[in-house]
Parts: structure tokens; C-alpha cells; sequence
């Protein structure tokens, strides 16, 4: 997803973007609810794995939280765009009935899917001059590849490149995307 949408020439935000453990993370959600344009909610996780296992509530609750700031009585905020992804079509309304008439994607936890859709929403909803997704897909493995290839050069190992903090990856596929996409590393 994030690949995706530096691809757009967007800039994503999470709250792993940052790793100060002073602040505090719903505060971090509530910052990047409130200065982003578009949302993109995957409730696949939301689910428990075994029996006795907790349900994973921290994502339909980030829903919910950016679905209100939509709805505040604040200009600025009603034009807000959101792209929800679940695993299996219809299997949130199960349990979560109150998305019922609301337009939510699946993936089966293919990351294929996720790239044909976000694709989709981003050209759509946002504009962006995307290529299609099978391209898409195959400029994420170039990327991929780049990337291993730069962070082993710096010392890492193979495992390490694939392993990196969320802002780290970031800053890769922007330097990627500022190269202009180049098919492998070259070392300076």
C-alpha cells in the first residue's frame, strides 16, 4: 500500500512513522486523521486468529474516529475520501453491521488485489496518473530489488534490508522515485 501510494506522488502517513515512545500513539492518529485528504482502512487484521484469541479492535476504532472527523461540522473535513479493505467480500458487515451501504473493498490478503484496488482509488478518487496494476506490481518488485541491493551496500544484510523501519522504507522508495525508477543500484 505504501509503495502504491508513493507511486502516486502522495505522501503516506502512519503512526509507526514515527518512534518516540513519549507521544502518545492516539494522539499521533488523531494528528494524521486531521491532516490527511484521503484514508485507506484495512479491517482484514480485525480479526482473531484461535480460539481465545482477542479481537484486534484498534483498526474499525481508527475507522470510526476518521469517519467522525468527516462528519464534523468543519469544512475543511467533509471532503475527506476513504478506500476500506477487507479480507473476504461482505465478511464485515457480519460484524460490523453499522458499514452496512457502505462501499468496502476485499483483498484475500493478496497483495495483488490490494494494488489493482488502491490503484484504482487513487487514479479515481485522487487523480493520480497511475499506470495499471500489473505495472505497478512489477515496478514494486524493481523497487524491491533496488532497495536490497542499496541497503546491503550500507551494510546491512539481506534479512536487515527487508526488516527496515516504516520511515526508513519511506525515505527508500521516495530516493527511488526522485532516480527516476532505475532498474537496479549502482554504487557511487
Amino acid at each position: 500500500m505504501i509503495f502504491c501510494v508513493i507511486r502516486a506522488e502522495l505522501t503516506p502517513r502512519l503512526a509507526s512513522e514515527r518512534l518516540e515512545a513519549g507521544e502518545s500513539r492516539l494522539e499521533k492518529i488523531l494528528q494524521l486523521i486531521e491532516d490527511c485528504r484521503y484514508s485507506i482502512h484495512d479491517l482484514s487484521r480485525a480479526v482473531a486468529k484461535k480460539k481465545g484469541e482477542a479481537l484486534r479492535m484498534n483498526m474499525p476504532f481508527e475507522l470510526g474516529l476518521d469517519m467522525g472527523r468527516r462528519r464534523a461540522p468543519d469544512p475543511e473535513t467533509n471532503d475527506k475520501l476513504f478506500l476500506i479493505f477487507e479480507d473476504k467480500p461482505y465478511e464485515l458487515k457480519r460484524c460490523l453491521s453499522d458499514l452496512n451501504g457502505v462501499d468496502v473493498e476485499f483483498h484475500r490478503c493478496n497483495f495483488q488485489l490490494v494494488i489493482k484496488k488502491l490503484r484504482n482509488f487513487l487514479r479515481v478518487e485522487a487523480g493520480c496518473n497511475l499506470p495499471g496494476a500489473s505495472a505497478l506490481e512489477g515496478e514494486y518488485y524493481t523497487f524491491q530489488a533496488w532497495m536490497t541491493e542499496k541497503k546491503i551496500y550500507e551494510g546491512h544484510t539481506e534479512v536487515e534490508a527487508t526488516e527496515l523501519p516504516t520511515q526508513e522504507r519511506l525515505d527508500e522508495m521516495q530516493a527511488w522515485m526522485q532516480l527516476g525508477r532505475p532498474s537496479e543500484f549502482v554504487a557511487p
